[in-house]
């Protein structure tokens, strides 16, 4: 079985793409540096709670909804 911090992280990868925002787009409006971003979405990083927050808020995405596809894709 997959990991589900690697799922999340394709997610946030899928999704960013999605709204055609770039890394350093996606690290502005979440608060975070362009470089983690590129690490959490190669499954390098893992985020905490309120990182994972922010992150969907700058998606305009819920986190619920992020947290139940990465459980599809585990």
């Amino acid at each position: 079985m997959r990991q589900f911090s690697d799922a999340f992280s394709e997610v946030v990868k899928q999704l960013r793409e999605a709204s055609k925002l770039s890394r350093a787009a996606l690290a502005k409006k979440a608060g975070l540096h362009q470089t983690y971003i590129g690490l959490l979405e190669r499954g390098e990083r893992s985020p905490n709670l309120d990182t994972s927050k922010a992150i969907a808020d700058a998606l305009d995405v819920p986190l619920g909804k992020m947290i139940t596809i990465a459980e599809k894709k585990r």
